[in-house]
C-alpha cells in the first residue's frame, strides 16, 4: 500500500461556518447610476416665492468626544458635553443625512473576517468612514451656510428630519435650541443668530440616547428613558434630512386636513403665526386641486419623484377674515362641502389632492402652504372596519429597519409592491415611526397604515419607574401624529408594541402592574387628542388593555389558535403578528410539513407556508378586521444577493451595490454609498441580474390563501417520519482497541457501551485511535490488522476533527487522508449508500444541544473520497445560523451559507480492506450528551456494532427563560 502524508489542507472554497482565510477573487460590486434614494425638498413650488430652502445635506466636519473618566453609565445623568476643540475635526468628512455609526446598522461590520465568528453580511454602508466612528457616543456636526439676500424680512428656521439623540444647535456661537430628539421632524428659528451676507456656522452636538439610561434596583431590564425602537436604537447623530428654510412671519405653521366623508364635509384646521410687532387683519383662503403622480411605471422610475397639480381648481374654500396680535399664533378653522367634486382615496383607487391654503392682506398674498391628503374615512363600526361607508379587512405586512437601506424610497416602493403582489392592501410600519417617505409612498400606492410608536415592549429595557420616561413617550407619541396625521394611508394609530412584556418579566405586584397599565393606555389615547378623525387606536399586541382600547390585538406563534380569541366579540379583532417565522425550530415546525422542516431553508419555508394558509383561510378572512403574518418581507421572500454571485468564496467589501452617480452636496435624501449583498430581502432594480424579489412557499401561499386558491401548501404535508431507522443484524459486540488506551477515543467507547477488550485472534472489529496512533503501534498490530482484513469485519480509523490526526493512518488507506475545516451542528446521510439511507435529517441535527454544537470541525475531502463510499457529509444547511442569531442576521446567513460551492466531502467514509471493511469518521467523538449519544448508538448499529445499555451524559438543560426576540410570542 502507497504511503502518502496526511495533509489538513486548507482549501480557497468555502465552506459552512469556514475558519479559514478566504482569498478575494475579482470584485463583482456592481454601480447604479440612479439615485440610491430618492427624494424631495419640503417646500413646494406651489409655496414659492413665499417660501425658500436651502437643503444642508452635504459633506460636514465631524468632531467625537471621549467619555470622560469617572463617568458612572446608567444612572440617568448623561456626561456633560464639551465644547468642540479647534484643530480637532475629523480629516474624513461624514455625509449627513447619515447616523455617525451607521456602519454598525446591522452589526455586520467586520464580522466573520479573522474572527471566530461565522460571515455576517456586512452593515458597511459607508466604506469612506472610519472604523472608530462605530463606538462614539458623543460628538459635534458642522457645516458652514449663507442667507441669501433675497431672504431678508423672513423667519430663518433650521428644519431637522430627525436626529438621534439629544442635541444642541448653535448658530455662530450661539445656543439657537437644545431637543431630545429621535425619529421626528423638529424645527429651530435661528432668525436672530444669522449674519447677513456672510458665512455663517451650524454646529450640531448630539449625545447618544443610551448615556441617559437608568437601571432600576427593583427591575433588572429597566433602563431606557425614551421610547427606544427597535434595531434604530443604537443610532446616533443627524441621521434624516436637513434644511434651512426662509418663511414669511405672517405664515402658516400646521394644517391638519380633516376628511369628514360621512358629513360630506372637508375642514381644515389651520394654526396661524404672526411674528410682526404690528397686529394684522388677514383672510385664509382655500383652494383644492387634484394631486398626479407623473412617476414611470418601471422598476426604477416608479420610485422616483414626479407630480404636478391638476390645472383647474376643484374646490374654493370661502375665505375667512381673522385678526392676529403681534407673536400671537391661533388656530382657525374653515370648511366646505364636497358635493362629489372629489374622488375616494382606497386601497385600488389612491386618489389624491393638494389643498393651497393662502392668507391674504389686502390683495396681497403673504403666505400659501399646501398639504396634501386623500377623500376617506377609516371607521370602526361594531366588530368590523369600514373605509368610506364599505367594510374592509386589512391583510397587512411587517418589518424592522435593519439596516441604512430602510432609508432608500427605492426600499419602501419594493416592499409595498410585494404586499401589493400577495393580495395586501395594509402595512403596520413596526416599532417606530419610519421616515416620512414612507407614509407618503403608501399614500401614492394605496396601502392602509398602521402607524406605531417607538415604545417597544419586546425590548423590555423601558423604565416605567422614571416619569421622564413617560413625558419623553408621550411627546414622541404626539410629534408622530403631527407629522402624520394628513396621510390618508394611515388608517390608525399603535402607541407601542407588547407592552405586556414589561410586566410580564419584570413582575411587579398587581398595584404597580395597574398603574403601567393606566400610564400606557392614557399613552395609547394620546392620539385622539389631536387627530378626532381616527378610531382606531391600539397597542399592537396588548388586546384591549382590559376593555379600555376600541380594537383587540394579538400577537399568535405558530398553529392555528382559534381558542385563543375571545369567546364574545364585541370589537374588530386583530391578529398583529402571526407564525413562527422568526423563532421556530424544524422540531416545532414537522407538524406542517414533517422532514421537510429539517431538510434546508426552503423546507422550513414550506412549513410556515402551511401554517400562513390555514391561519388566512380558517381565522383572518372569517373572524378578524386586520392580519398579519410576521413579516413576509424577511421571511416570505429570499434575501438578496446584491452585487455578488461568486459563491466559490465569500462576500467581502467589493461586493454589493455601489453608488454610481457622483455625491452631490445640498440633495435631499440619502447618498448611500454602498449596499452589501444580503441585508435585504428586495432589489428595487440595484442589480439588474436579479428580480424585484425572490418568493419563497410562505409568499405563494399566502397569496394562494387570500386569493382563494389552492396551493401546494393549502394541507398539512406528510408528517410522519420519512423513515424508520431498522439496523442491520448486528456483527460485533467486542472491538480491539489500538491508540492511546487511556485517551479520550477509548474512554468514549467505554461510555457509550463498547467493549474494547475483544479478543486479537478473533474478534473481527478493530477501533483505531486516528488523532494518537503512532507507525510503531500500526506495526505492532499489524498481524491482527491483517487477519481481519483477510477474513473479513471492520477497521473503523476515527479522527476528532480538533486535531491534527496522527499521519501513521495513511499507511492503512489507499490515499492521503485530507482534512478541511469545515464547522457544521447538522450532518447529511448519502443515499446511495446502504448505511448513509438508514438515516434522516432528525437523526443527524444537532443544532439544539447545550455547549459545543459543532459536531464537525473538519471533513475528509480529497482523492481518497474516489477510493471509497461516503457514508455521512456534512449538511448542506447549518441550523445554528439560523436558530442561534437575531433576525437581523439570521435568513442571510442561512441562505448564503446554502448557496456556498462546498466541497466534495464525507464525514464517515468506508473503503473495501481485502474482505473486511475500512471505515473512517471525522465526527467530533468528544461531544458527548443525550443528543450525541443517540446518534452514536445509531451510528454503531448501522455499521453492524451491538453496544450495552450504557448511560452517558446528557444536556443538563436548565429551564431556560422565555426570549420574546428569540422564542417567538408569550401564551
Amino acid at each position: 500500500m502507497k504511503k502518502t502524508q496526511l495533509l489538513i489542507k486548507p482549501i480557497v472554497i468555502s465552506v459552512l461556518n469556514l475558519f479559514v482565510v478566504i482569498t478575494t477573487t475579482n470584485a463583482q460590486g456592481v454601480k447604479f447610476n440612479h439615485d440610491i434614494s430618492p427624494a424631495e425638498g419640503i417646500v413646494k413650488p406651489q409655496e414659492k416665492p413665499y417660501r425658500e430652502e436651502i437643503c444642508l445635506n452635504g459633506k460636514w466636519d465631524f468632531q467625537p468626544v471621549v467619555i470622560p473618566q469617572g463617568w458612572k453609565a446608567n444612572m440617568g445623568i448623561a456626561p456633560e458635553l464639551t465644547a468642540p476643540e479647534p484643530g480637532k475635526w475629523e480629516e474624513t468628512k461624514i455625509k449627513i443625512p447619515s447616523p455617525w455609526n451607521v456602519n454598525g446598522w446591522g452589526g455586520g461590520s467586520n464580522v466573520g473576517k479573522g474572527t471566530n465568528q461565522p460571515y455576517t453580511p456586512s452593515s458597511v454602508y459607508y466604506p469612506s468612514y472610519p472604523k472608530s466612528w462605530e463606538s462614539v457616543r458623543m460628538g459635534w456636526l458642522k457645516r458652514q451656510f449663507n442667507v441669501p439676500a433675497k431672504w431678508a424680512g423672513k423667519r430663518i428656521m433650521v428644519h431637522f428630519e430627525a436626529v438621534m439623540g439629544d442635541f444642541v444647535v448653535m448658530v455662530n456661537g450661539h445656543k439657537a435650541a437644545e431637543h431630545f430628539g429621535d425619529y421626528l421632524p423638529f424645527d429651530v428659528d435661528v432668525t436672530d443668530y444669522i449674519n447677513a451676507n456672510q458665512n455663517n456656522e451650524l454646529l450640531v452636538g448630539v449625545r447618544h440616547r443610551n448615556l441617559f439610561n437608568k437601571t432600576d434596583a427593583k427591575y433588572r431590564y429597566f433602563r431606557s428613558t425614551y421610547p427606544p425602537g427597535s434595531n434604530t436604537d443604537n443610532l446616533v447623530g443627524i441621521w434624516q434630512d436637513v434644511f434651512l428654510i426662509a418663511v414669511p412671519e405672517v405664515r402658516v405653521t400646521n394644517v391638519f386636513v380633516k376628511p369628514w366623508v360621512d358629513k360630506d364635509l372637508l375642514e381644515f384646521d389651520v394654526q396661524l403665526i404672526n411674528q410682526t410687532k404690528k397686529i394684522q387683519k388677514v383672510s385664509l383662503a382655500g383652494n383644492v386641486q387634484e394631486w398626479i403622480n407623473q412617476s414611470g411605471k418601471d422598476v426604477i422610475g416608479a420610485p422616483e419623484i414626479k407630480w404636478a397639480l391638476g390645472k383647474k381648481s376643484l374646490i374654493k374654500v370661502k375665505a375667512l377674515q381673522t385678526t392676529l396680535q403681534p407673536g400671537e399664533s391661533k388656530k382657525i378653522t374653515i370648511s366646505t362641502k364636497v358635493k362629489r367634486r372629489l374622488k375616494y382615496w382606497n386601497p385600488t383607487s389612491p386618489n389624491l389632492y393638494t389643498a393651497l391654503l393662502s392668507i391674504n392682506k389686502q390683495q396681497q398674498v403673504l403666505d400659501t402652504k399646501t398639504e396634501r391628503f386623500g377623500w376617506r374615512q377609516f371607521k370602526i363600526h361594531g366588530t368590523d372596519f369600514y373605509l368610506n361607508g364599505s367594510k374592509i379587512q386589512c391583510f397587512a405586512d411587517i418589518q424592522h429597519p435593519f439596516g441604512a437601506y430602510v432609508e432608500s424610497r427605492r426600499f419602501a416602493y419594493a416592499w409595498f409592491k410585494m404586499i401589493k403582489d400577495f393580495g395586501g392592501n395594509a402595512v403596520r410600519l413596526h416599532a417606530q415611526p419610519w421616515p416620512a417617505t414612507y407614509l407618503s409612498l403608501a399614500d401614492e400606492m394605496g396601502l392602509m397604515v398602521l402607524d406605531e410608536a417607538a415604545l417597544f415592549g419586546s425590548s423590555l429595557s423601558l423604565n416605567f419607574g422614571e416619569d421622564i420616561s413617560w413625558e419623553r413617550t408621550a411627546k414622541h407619541i404626539d410629534d408622530l401624529v403631527m407629522r402624520d396625521r394628513n396621510h390618508p394611508a394611515v388608517v390608525g394609530w399603535s402607541a407601542g408594541n407588547e407592552l405586556f412584556a414589561i410586566s410580564a418579566y419584570n413582575k411587579p405586584t398587581p398595584d404597580i402592574a395597574a398603574i403601567w397599565e393606566e400610564k400606557s393606555v392614557a399613552l395609547a389615547r394620546r392620539p385622539a387628542l389631536l387627530d378626532p378623525t381616527r378610531d382606531f387606536i391600539t397597542d399592537d399586541g396588548d388586546e384591549d388593555m382590559h376593555g379600555k382600547l376600541a380594537v383587540w390585538s394579538k400577537h399568535f406563534s405558530h398553529g392555528l389558535t382559534l381558542e385563543r380569541l375571545p369567546k364574545v366579540v364585541t370589537k374588530p379583532l386583530v391578529v398583529g403578528e402571526s407564525g413562527a417565522t422568526y423563532y421556530g425550530k424544524p422540531a416545532q415546525l414537522t407538524q406542517f410539513a414533517g422532514d421537510k422542516a429539517y431538510e434546508n431553508y426552503y423546507g422550513r419555508n414550506e412549513a410556515l407556508a402551511v401554517d400562513v394558509y390555514q391561519n388566512v383561510v380558517k381565522m383572518a378572512k372569517p373572524l378578524l378586521a386586520y392580519y398579519s403574518p410576521s413579516e413576509v418581507s424577511w421571511f416570505g421572500i429570499e434575501h438578496m444577493n446584491l452585487g455578488y454571485s461568486d459563491y466559490s468564496r465569500l462576500p467581502d467589501e467589493n461586493d454589493g451595490i455601489f453608488a454610481g452617480k457622483p455625491y452631490e452636496e445640498g440633495k435631499p435624501g440619502y447618498q448611500i454609498e454602498r449596499i452589501p449583498p444580503y441585508v435585504t430581502t428586495f432589489n428595487p432594480g440595484l442589480d439588474p441580474s436579479l428580480p424585484l424579489y425572490k418568493p419563497l412557499p410562505m409568499f405563494e401561499a399566502l397569496k394562494a390563501a387570500l386569493h382563494g386558491e389552492p396551493s401546494k401548501w393549502d394541507h398539512m404535508l406528510d408528517t410522519a417520519r420519512q423513515q424508520k431507522f431498522v439496523a442491520p443484524e448486528a456483527k460485533f459486540s467486542r472491538a480491539i482497541f489500538i491508540g492511546k488506551t487511556d485517551g479520550t477515543l477509548a474512554k468514549f467507547f467505554n461510555e457509550i457501551g463498547l467493549s474494547l477488550d475483544g479478543n486479537k485472534q478473533t474478534a473481527s472489529l478493530i477501533i483505531i485511535d486516528g488523532d494518537n496512533i503512532s507507525a510503531d503501534e500500526l506495526e505492532q498490530n499489524k498481524p491482527v490488522i491483517d487477519r481481519v482484513k483477510k477474513n473479513g469485519g471492520l477497521v473503523w480509523i476515527l479522527v476528532s476533527g480538533n486535531n491534527t490526526p496522527s499521519k501513521a493512518v495513511n499507511g492503512l488507506l489507499p490515499a492521503s487522508l485530507e482534512l478541511t475545516p469545515f464547522k457544521t451542528t447538522d450532518l447529511q446521510g448519502n443515499i446511495s449508500n446502504a448505511t448513509g439511507k438508514l438515516f434522516d435529517v432528525r437523526d443527524l441535527y444537532f443544532s439544539e444541544m447545550n455547549g459545543d454544537k459543532y459536531i464537525l470541525k473538519q471533513a475528509i475531502t480529497g482523492p481518497l473520497l474516489n477510493n471509497g463510499s461516503t457514508v455521512l457529509e456534512a449538511g448542506k444547511t447549518d441550523w445554528n445560523l439560523l436558530l442561534g442569531f437575531p433576525e437581523n442576521k439570521k435568513c442571510a446567513q442561512i441562505v448564503l451559507y446554502e448557496h456556498l460551492i462546498k466541497p466534495k466531502n464525507a464525514v464517515v467514509l468506508t473503503l473495501p480492506f481485502g474482505q473486511a471493511g475500512l471505515g473512517v469518521s471525522s465526527i467530533d467523538y468528544t461531544i458527548l450528551n443525550q443528543t450525541t449519544r443517540q446518534f452514536w448508538q445509531k451510528l454503531c448499529s448501522a455499521m453492524a456494532i451491538r453496544l450495552t445499555d450504557k448511560t452517558a451524559g446528557n444536556d443538563n438543560n436548565p429551564k431556560k427563560q422565555h426570549d420574546l426576540l428569540m422564542d417567538g410570542p408569550m401564551n
